[in-house]
C-alpha cells in the first residue's frame, strides 16, 4: 500500500502506471509553528510567542501582522525544511504566502521575502531533522506538521484555518498560492493523509484488508493532533471499465467513506 500526506502523490502524474486512481483520506493535518523550552528562554523569541498566542486568540489582522512581521524580521532563526525534499517545507512557504495575502494588505510575498532577505531561515532535508536544533536553541521556531510537533513533545503556535492548510473546505482558497522550485510549481492544497493500493501491489488482498482496518480505526489517530473526517473521504478518478475494488465499495456502502472528488 501507499500512504502519503499529499493526495497528488497518488495520481498517475506521480505513481505513473501504478496509480489505482483512488485514495481514501483518513485524516487531516495542519501546519503549525513550533518552539521549544530554549525558545521560551530567549527574550526576543518569547515576545514573539506571546504575539502569536495573542493573534490566535483575537484572530485580528493587525495582531497576525505584528507576529509574522516579527517572525520574519531576522531577529530569530526560523526552520523551514527543503521544499524539494520535504512537502512540509514547501507548505511552510505556502503558509507565509497565505499569511502575507491575509495580513499584509494582499502582499503574498511580504513575509517570505523578508525572511529570505534577512537570511534568517534555516533549512534541512526534513522538518524532523530540525527538531533537535530547535530543542537545542540553535533555531527558535520551526514550520512543521501539528502531528509531528505533538510527537516531538514541543510547543507550537496554532494558525488560522485560512493559513494552516488544514481544511478541505478551503481547498479553492489554498490553491491561490503556489511555490516554484526545481521540481516545478506546486499549488496550495489541504493537508490530507491518504492511503491507496498501487496496481503493482503483490499482496493486494492483504493491503485492502489493512485499508479497511485503517478506515474503521482512524479515530484513534486523533490523539496525535490529527483531525479525522466523518465520514472519511474517497477521492476517485476511476472510469469504466475500471471499477473500485470490492473492499472499497463495501466501505462506501457502509457509509464509512463518502465521495470527495477526483484525485
Amino acid at each position: 500500500m501507499f500512504i502519503s500526506a499529499s493526495l497528488g502523490a497518488t495520481a498517475p502524474g506521480s505513481l505513473k502506471g501504478d496509480s489505482s486512481n483512488w485514495a481514501i483520506g483518513f485524516a487531516t493535518d495542519q501546519m503549525v509553528i513550533a518552539y521549544s523550552n530554549a525558545t521560551v528562554k530567549n527574550s526576543v523569541a518569547a515576545t514573539m510567542i506571546t504575539q502569536g498566542q495573542t493573534a490566535a486568540t483575537s484572530n485580528a489582522t493587525s495582531d497576525w501582522n505584528t507576529f509574522f512581521t516579527s517572525l520574519t524580521s531576522g531577529t530569530v532563526k526560523v526552520g523551514i525544511s527543503n521544499p524539494v525534499a520535504d512537502p512540509g517545507g514547501l507548505r511552510g512557504w505556502l503558509v507565509l504566502e497565505a499569511a502575507g495575502y491575509l495580513y499584509s494588505g494582499g502582499s503574498q510575498q511580504a513575509y517570505a521575502s523578508s525572511l529570505l532577505k534577512t537570511g534568517s531561515n534555516v533549512t534541512a532535508a526534513s522538518a524532523a531533522a530540525l527538531v533537535a536544533p530547535l530543542v537545542a536553541g540553535q533555531i527558535q521556531f520551526l514550520f512543521i506538521y501539528k502531528s509531528a510537533a505533538v510527537g516531538a513533545g514541543v510547543g507550537y503556535l496554532q494558525l488560522n484555518n485560512h493559513v494552516n492548510l488544514a481544511s478541505p473546505s478551503l481547498a479553492s482558497f489554498y490553491s491561490k498560492f503556489s511555490y516554484t522550485d526545481s521540481a516545478g510549481t506546486t499549488a496550495g492544497a489541504p493537508i490530507v493523509l491518504v492511503v491507496t493500493v498501487p496496481l503493482s501491489s503483490v499482496n493486494t488482498t492483504e493491503a485492502l484488508e489493512f485499508v479497511q482496518y485503517l478506515v474503521k480505526n482512524a479515530p484513534g489517530l486523533s490523539s496525535y493532533g490529527l483531525v479525522i473526517p466523518t465520514p472519511l473521504l474517497l477521492y476517485s478518478s476511476v472510469t469504466a471499465p475500471q471499477t473500485l475494488p470490492p473492499a472499497v465499495q463495501q466501505l462506501v456502502t457502509q457509509g464509512l467513506v463518502v465521495a470527495a472528488g477526483p484525485i
